[in-house]
């Protein structure tokens, strides 16, 4: 549009026009831009079916790998010879790729939503450190458990096992590839036996032994959870409220039992760097426990980061709070750095720490021989955007151990020492990649933004001000003809 033939009321209105239309446009971006972005922000972090961080949530994008480092126990054949520690070499790790899908996902009226999480591994040999055909000797899971589970019954009772395990595959040791130690299972013939035997003292609910067995690509193993959406209150986003319908676990005392924390994939925004993260880990059927611990960058991204402390897995030693970790029928609560797992596992007698025994009672370490507990290694991290509650890096570490101790009325146990057997450690490690963190980096900066763009619009608003102004006090609205111009067009 041209405003050669306009009135100077026309090119008054023009221009102070303008300027009132974006000053007061910049004025409104600034005032008004923030509760904007928040609510931006807020719809693309709940879970709500279209929103982005319900595609996310439903299928992971970025790569998760399954570490697995196996120990292999060298001189199983030396166990009474009390002037040698047995001895164990880390294998591995064996590296599998992860991938996440939410299935039977189900909305409830209460901001609540419950979903199965199925996980499939796939082994990645690039990036593992040994081939799935690698043997292994580690302890016979099957005699242990069943040891324990009699070690308080009457002699009767502990001979007739005692024969049964001498005579129908009782074994100390054994000796297996890695993929069965694994995912695949190993057939025994302790297990053909009993379940032939069919006896309800002693169950061992499985055909085959595996850590992982029958568990890749199932849905239902990991169970059933119930989290909050953030519908209701952002502040809730993500946190348990039920599992398998249950709002405690069923295998420690109250309050320990309790179904609390999140799943380790979903964070509501704004945390703070003093407050704790809670994370429930259904491997060990219990909460564990972060604390915060300084900050990380990545992909320009500043993350606050959590870790395990002594605390995380203390049974009532030094943190008194967490007593009810420790079942009261036990002759002994594990020392600081070792949670009981055994209702969680079937009732074999399995105990959770950090891998080499990092942070726990020096005693397990001293026990053993191989172990190298180091920080950089074997601590259990977990790194935050806190404005938006997006994960930047997890390696969630943890090690399974087994107790073998003495009992005279079992050949098989009779001499041997007692100590903790690790079995194996994992590290399930994420990082969040490019494209994620620029899409993090944009509901992050929305705020500035608006801001800047509020600016930018006040300040052209002021230069039309200023120009009519200008204008005004040069009586220049008018155009004033140059006659030598116009002489030498006409």
């Amino acid at each position: 549009m041209s405003c050669e033939s306009c009135s100077v009321t026309q090119r008054k209105a023009w221009v102070f026009g303008l300027g009132t239309f974006f000053t007061a446009l910049g004025i409104a971006l600034l005032v008004f831009w923030n509760g904007i972005a928040d609510n931006i922000m807020r719809n693309s972090l709940m879970l709500k079916v279209g929103s982005e961080a319900y595609n996310i949530w439903v299928e992971a994008p970025i790569p998760i790998y399954l570490e697995f480092h196996i120990f292999n126990w060298t001189n199983p054949e030396e166990i009474r010879n009390p002037n040698v520690k047995p001895h164990f070499v880390e294998m591995g790790p064996y590296v599998f790729l992860e991938k996440h899908l939410k299935q039977n996902i189900t909305f409830y009226q209460n901001d609540t939503v419950s979903y199965f999480q199925k996980r499939t591994w796939f082994f990645d040999e690039q990036r593992s450190g040994g081939s799935l055909n690698d043997m292994v000797t580690a302890a016979h899971v099957i005699t242990a458990t069943i040891a324990d589970e009699m070690r308080h019954r009457n002699k009767v009772i502990k001979k007739i096992v005692n024969f049964m395990l001498n005579h129908e595959g009782g074994e100390l040791y054994t000796t297996k590839p890695v993929r069965e130690w694994i995912f695949d299972g190993y057939e025994d013939k302790l297990i053909d036996f009993l379940n032939r035997f069919n006896t309800t003292k002693i169950k061992i609910p499985y055909t085959r032994f595996g850590w992982l067995v029958d568990r890749n690509a199932s849905a239902e193993y990991d169970g059933l959870f119930t989290i909050h959406t953030g519908v209701d209150d952002m502040q809730n986003l993500g946190r348990l409220t039920h599992w398998n319908k249950r709002k405690e676990t069923g295998f420690y005392a109250a309050p320990c039992g309790t179904v609390n924390g999140t799943t380790g994939d979903l964070f509501p925004p704004h945390l703070s760097a003093q407050q704790e993260i809670t994370i429930f880990a259904t491997d060990a059927c219990r909460y564990l426990n972060l604390a915060p611990n300084g900050t990380i960058e990545k992909h320009g991204l500043t993350g606050y980061n959590w870790v395990g402390t002594v605390e995380t897995l203390d049974s009532g030693e030094n943190y008194p709070n967490q007593k009810c970790f420790c079942d009261p029928s036990f002759d002994e609560c594990p020392k600081t750095g070792v949670v009981d797992c055994k209702k969680c596992r079937n009732n074999a007698p399995i105990y959770a720490s950090f891998p080499h025994f990092y942070l726990a009672d020096p005693t397990y370490l001293n026990a053993v021989a191989g172990l190298q507990p180091d920080e950089h290694k074997h601590s259990f991290n977990l790194a935050i955007e806190p404005n938006t509650g997006v994960p930047l890096q997890v390696n969630g570490r943890l090690q399974i151990n087994m107790m073998i101790q003495p009992d005279d009325d079992f050949d098989i146990y009779r001499g041997v020492p007692k100590f903790l057997m690790p079995m194996f450690w994992f590290d399930q490690r994420a990082e969040l990649d490019t494209k994620l963190a620029s899409r993090t980096k944009l509901v992050l900066n929305l705020g500035g933004y608006g801001f800047y763009t509020g600016v930018g619009l006040a300040v052209i608003g002021a230069v039309f001000y200023i120009v009519g102004v200008v204008l005004t006090i040069t009586k220049r609205w008018k155009r004033i003809p140059n006659y030598d111009e116009d002489m030498l067009t006409t």
